[in-house]
């Protein structure tokens, strides 16, 4: 974490001073890093953007920054441990910054005379902190996890599961509380040769019922410590336990009010790595649950005024700073124009501002999603093929009717 802030330091302390800047966007999702598709597409969005470059920068002011990016996009190693990458280069005023993201929202390029860093921010928002709580029958562990790294943060045993006194804020999160189970066995009061086999049997399931309600609410009061010092705004329950639903029934209203959903994963086996992976799945997962509400909301909005559907509607919502949300259809592209000094894109070559020459743009949407980021909306991708046909182009939810 200390080397983000390091590099977000840096890059918004860029002063201009008319060098350009290249700012890239790739996704690195398992189905991109198949035999490197992701480098072939870096490559075919240099071609589309290199006339519009060309136009506004001349033929060389970033040759030496594209192909910079194109060697390191091209070590394996570089591309190791994220689903998307950020890159800046200027190689004229010396600048070079690479941040490894959870994921982007598309691939974006875009040449500018400072980092664009919108996207990175708005990612550590979307993410925040995540807890991630793994248990079984007699394990528990608990990780912590960011745009940037998965920490592990507890791990005991059951030996600790009957604990002797409160947890109280401020210490190690479970140091002293060792205990043992200890169970008090009733006398069996029947004759010698009475069979006390199904009252065994009974004892056995209420201690297995009863270790599991404890482990339960052990597991509880060590969230709520780990909450109180990190303040996570999602948690993620791992298990391989069939019964693993029921730690609802023990986890404070806070807890279940951040619990996102669960994942299958060897508690005593999973490394942060895996953990980490296991938790983008969910989310990518609930990510993609949640588009058929959203273009629903779309539909049902559209007629009360408070979002439009289509590009130039939305245009013209995000010129008046009322858009709220920004709906992205994965594959959307549309050719048109930006204005250099009223930095808006536009489907026309007109700007505002007089003697305000525009220069032409393969595609306006990395610059449509550049200015729902600066004017603080979010901004959601629809992955969907079927549910992308119901957006005509760009979409938006808005803050005020219209």
């Amino acid at each position: 974490m200390r080397d983000l802030k390091r590099i977000l330091d840096n890059l918004t302390s860029f002063q201009p001073d008319g060098s350009p800047v290249v700012s890239l966007y790739l996704r690195l999702m398992p189905e991109d890093r198949v035999d490197r598709r992701y480098l072939k597409t870096f490559k075919d969005i240099v071609k589309a953007h290199r006339q519009s470059i060309e136009e506004r920068f001349g033929s060389q002011q970033v040759e030496e920054d594209l192909r910079k990016i194109e060697n390191f996009l091209s070590e394996l190693e570089n591309m190791k441990g994220s689903r998307g990458v950020a890159i800046f280069s200027s190689s004229k005023r010396d600048l070079w910054e690479v941040v490894h993201l959870p994921y982007v929202y598309r691939n974006r390029l875009m040449v500018s005379y400072v980092p664009l860093i919108r996207e990175i921010a708005a990612i550590d928002e979307e993410l925040g902190r995540v807890g991630v709580l793994l248990i079984d029958r007699k394990h528990v562990r608990f990780f912590l996890m960011d745009m940037v790294e998965t920490v592990e943060m507890l791990d005991f045993l059951e030996p600790l599961a009957t604990r002797s006194h409160r947890f109280h804020s401020g210490g190690a999160l479970l140091k002293g509380a060792e205990g043992a189970m200890r169970y008090s066995i009733p006398s069996r009061g029947t004759p010698a040769y009475a069979s006390a086999h199904a009252y065994g049997e009974y004892r056995f399931h209420m201690r297995i019922r009863e270790e599991k309600h404890r482990l339960f609410k052990l597991a509880n009061d060590a969230l709520m410590e780990a909450w109180k010092e990190s303040k996570f705004d999602k948690l993620v329950i791992g298990s391989e336990r069939d019964d693993i639903r029921e730690i609802e029934n023990h986890l404070h209203t806070y807890l279940l009010e951040r619990l996102v959903g669960y994942i299958n994963v060897n508690v005593s086996t999973a490394s942060p790595h895996e953990v980490r992976e296991k938790v983008l799945d969910l989310l990518w997962q609930k990510d993609r649950e949640e588009e058929a509400h959203l273009v629903k909301k779309l539909e049902d909005l559209v007629g009360k005024g408070l979002a439009v559907n289509g590009t130039s509607l939305v245009l013209q919502q995000l010129y008046m700073g009322n858009v709220k949300t920004l709906l992205v259809p994965e594959d959307f592209q549309k050719a048109g124009y930006f204005c250099p000094k009223s930095h808006i894109p536009v489907l026309n070559p007109e700007c505002p501002m007089e003697d305000e020459k525009p220069y032409s743009l393969p595609d306006i949407v990395d610059e449509v999603i550049e200015l729902a980021l600066e004017e603080r909306a979010t901004v959601e991708i629809i992955v969907d093929p079927h549910l992308q046909k119901k957006i005509d182009g760009l979409a938006a939810f808005l803050r005020f009717s219209i």
